[in-house]
């Protein structure tokens, strides 16, 4: 699977420590604006995930993409009224045959669900790991439960269930 990974996505894995899984199993790509909001403005802040997702970047684990700008795309992102890191996820998602975008901001989520851009969030990665037998069971809902503070409770909820 190749993904593109926003910052709120990208920051929730290494959280719920399971960044290496994932890097190991998933093909994570992340545009120069996710970087620069993960990783540059993270160790700014002094988060300690800043620095492990840098030295995954440094060892080709995580790859960082620039994107171009194409004139249909920058349109949807103006109409959309995207910024950042996630207008960069769109314009990478564009330019690359990746099979979604993994994020767990809900607004950024309906909107790309709203113009037919495939999503997942770190807890479907959490379950499409376990699905796959990479995760198991007891290490899956420990997982969960490690990001649990950062996600809402209907998709705690739900994903929990889907571990049973």
């Amino acid at each position: 699977m190749k993904v593109v990974m926003d910052s709120d996505a990208l920051i929730k894995i290494a959280k719920s420590s399971l960044k290496d899984l994932v890097v190991s199993n998933i093909s994570v790509h992340i545009s120069n604006g996710v970087k620069k909001e993960s990783i540059e403005e993270g160790k700014a802040a002094g988060f300690a995930d800043a620095i492990l997702l840098e030295r995954n970047v440094s060892l080709g684990k995580i790859s960082v993409v620039s994107t171009g700008k194409r004139k249909e795309v920058e349109a949807m992102i103006k109409d959309l009224e995207l910024e950042g890191g996630e207008a960069d996820s769109i314009r990478l998602f564009h330019q690359g045959r990746y099979d979604s975008i993994v994020s767990d901001d809900q607004k950024f989520l309906d909107l790309i669900d709203g113009i037919g851009i495939p999503f997942l969030t770190p807890t479907a990665l959490i379950f499409y790991l376990y699905k796959i037998r990479k995760l198991a069971l007891e290490e899956a809902r420990k997982c969960l439960e490690k990001i649990r503070p950062m996600i809402s409770t209907e998709e705690y909820s739900l994903t929990m269930e889907r571990l049973k």
